[in-house]
């Protein structure tokens, strides 16, 4: 993740619109995947999940995948500001 974040930093600071809209749609792809693999998850082990042990395998991966979409939710959130921002400089 904080390859593409750099990448997206990095084609802000060049101007490179391009990019930018390439590494946007390469994060939703991220983010449709990561919401994929939640449904399934959730589907598969969500009756196995208790909120009172949450030292499990379960609730590690759970947390790790978790930790992961939020940081993909804020790359998003700066990709969009970026291609705004260069929308408007056009």
């Amino acid at each position: 993740m904080n390859a593409k974040y750099n990448q997206l930093v990095a084609a802000s600071a060049a101007g490179d619109v391009k990019l930018l809209e390439e590494i946007y749609i390469s994060l939703l792809n991220d983010k449709m995947k990561l919401d994929k693999f939640f449904s399934m998850y959730l589907d598969k082990v969500g009756n196995k999940m208790d909120s009172e042990n949450t030292d499990t395998n379960i609730w590690k991966l759970y947390r790790t995948k978790s930790t992961e979409y939020s940081e993909l939710n804020h790359a998003i959130t700066t990709a969009n500001y970026y291609l705004n921002k260069h929308a408007k400089n056009v």
